[in-house]
């Protein structure tokens, strides 16, 4: 075996195991679709100044990426604040019917919450994934003079059209000199949808548009490979694009990016097949131009290669979820896996396995698709010590260990007025004869356990703190006795067991500084079934 390569896959298929990630402050948002949208802000904690912002509604992918510790590293570096919306206000960004509008608004509140004014006007990367990847685009056709970029993942085009996701409604509008980029996974449709992507390019030359095709991932992998490539793509149009010296005094003057003569092109992935030209700058490309992706420079170029560069003709391979010892079916649908919630004795946590599949499973078209082999066709795996294992994608859920996760109530994800929903993903990454592998699932749940006996949350109010207080012990209980869980809705803070753990506050912010903490407990089902108590929430301050 082919040992460097085997670990570098490892390496970049595994997500770094994050602690709670803090947002310092959250704001509602007035006139959104969903009544409850939330914009929730953080500010990196060595920041005086903020130079620009990362914008992303909640559908998916986006908060594995806005909270992974790599993208929050990169993202200080660039003094850049990052806003996620939960749930989202519009979607489709309808700038015709007022969402431009509503974005202005959270972003002043936001700055007006925090101290930092410049949130009003700082350029914006604006990202997006799946049904929610085609308002970047819209943002930048409404308003490109602070579109920095926009980034969509798993998604559409910036010309698609659809009335689901993708609505006729730019009129003249374009989002020339507005570097756009797409990301899509081999297991989605890297090799084919690509077409569209160098169809719209043709007919809209000066548009910098890029495409990284992820070789064996799918519509849900949200790996630091894939973070730390976006963060580099979002570096790289900073460097191009951002004024000299930028102080974020007053609004930037972004540089308009001309793709007819600046940057690099390279020939679109494609499947199983070497290139066949070279890189090089635009100028200089031997190529067939209708066939190439517009790239900043030569290291983003090397990047995209070094993602795209993976060995050629690998078998496929196929994972799946074990849960008591039997293989869950998949069925017909989007996530195609559909755990059943079976909580061990605290009410929250379950147990899952990822394994292998041994045979190509004909609920969905999907398997067949992803293998090239009809249903029932036997398939092999990988072999040697890395296992298949589950990771989170998004949802109010925590992973314990490598077999044990755990339901666990956190800002931005209230669920509907019936249930939770928990995404996960059964991934390997392959070796020198196979190919990796996501296979994406979902776990529902009920919003209230209402069997058994009530119960009732008992909370001592927490007074305002000093802001050198570094630590918080929490005393809630409840009626049941059973053990109080906590997290923070917005503030510069953690919970840890039974404390608050409160963070360094960016230096330019306003005092006082709020931390909202709620108190939870969701009960348990069985002989000895409590129901779910009523939060509790409380708000103290941060005073110098």
């Amino acid at each position: 075996m082919n040992r460097p390569y085997f670990f570098l896959l490892l390496f970049f298929f595994c997500r770094l195991t994050a602690t709670a990630q803090v947002w310092q402050w959250s704001v509602p948002v007035a006139g959104a679709r969903n009544a409850d949208a939330t914009a929730y802000l953080w500010i990196p904690e060595n920041a005086r100044k903020v130079k620009g912002i990362v914008l992303a509604q909640h559908n998916m992918e986006e908060i594995s990426i806005l909270e992974n510790p790599l993208f929050r590293e990169e993202m200080k570096l660039l003094s850049f604040a990052i806003v996620w919306v939960s749930p989202s206000f519009d979607h489709l960004f309808r700038f015709n019917e007022g969402a431009g509008e509503i974005s202005n608004t959270f972003l002043r509140a936001l700055a007006d919450s925090s101290g930092y004014k410049e949130l009003e006007y700082v350029p914006l990367v604006v990202m997006g994934h799946s049904a929610a990847a085609s308002w970047p685009y819209y943002y930048a056709a409404w308003n490109p003079e602070r579109t920095l970029c926009a980034i969509s993942t798993s998604g559409q085009w910036p010309w698609f059209r659809d009335p689901r996701f993708a609505p006729d409604i730019w009129g003249n509008r374009n989002i020339d000199h507005v570097p756009c980029l797409e990301t899509m996974g081999e297991y989605e449709a890297a090799a084919t949808w690509s077409a569209e992507g160098l169809k719209e390019r043709k007919e809209h030359p000066y548009m910098p548009l890029s495409m990284l095709a992820c070789p064996g991932e799918g519509h849900f992998a949200a790996s630091d490979k894939k973070v730390r490539y976006i963060s580099l793509y979002i570096r790289k149009a900073v460097q191009y694009r951002m004024p000299a010296n930028y102080t974020a005094d007053k609004p930037a003057v972004l540089i308009p990016i001309d793709p007819v003569h600046n940057g690099w092109l390279m020939e679109k992935w494609k499947q199983d097949e070497l290139p066949m030209v070279s890189p090089a700058p635009v100028s200089r490309y031997k190529g067939d131009t209708a066939q190439a992706f517009w790239f900043f420079d030569e290291e983003l170029v090397r990047a995209t290669q070094q993602y795209q560069q993976v060995p050629r003709h690998r078998k496929p391979q196929l994972t799946g979820v074990q849960q008591d010892g039997h293989i869950i079916a998949q069925r017909n649908t989007h996530l195609q896996v559909h755990i059943p919630f079976i909580p061990q004795k605290d009410g929250i946590s379950f147990r899952l396995k990822g394994v292998f599949l041994d045979t190509v499973p004909g609920e969905s078209e999907r398997p067949r698709m992803q293998t090239g082999l009809p249903p029932g066709s036997a398939l092999g795996h990988a072999e040697g010590k890395i296992r298949v294992h589950i990771e989170t994608i998004t949802g109010p859920v925590t992973k314990i260990n490598d077999t044990t996760f755990q339901f666990s109530m956190r800002n931005g994800f209230h669920g509907t007025a019936s249930q939770y929903s928990l995404y996960l993903a059964a991934v390997h990454p392959g070796d020198i004869q196979y190919k990796p592998f996501v296979q994406q699932a979902e776990l529902t749940l009920p919003v209230c356990n209402t069997e058994g006996t009530s119960q009732e949350i008992f909370f001592p109010v927490i007074g305002n703190q000093d802001s050198h207080t570094r630590r918080i012990i929490l005393k809630a209980r409840a009626s049941s006795g059973l053990p109080v869980r906590y997290y923070i809705e917005s503030g510069p803070a953690y919970i840890k067991g039974d404390k608050i753990i409160i963070t360094p506050v960016p230096p330019a912010a306003k005092y006082p500084v709020k931390i909202t903490v709620v108190a939870w407990q969701y009960g348990r089902t069985g002989a000895q079934a409590v129901q779910t108590a009523k939060p509790v929430l409380q708000s103290f301050y941060l005073e110098k």
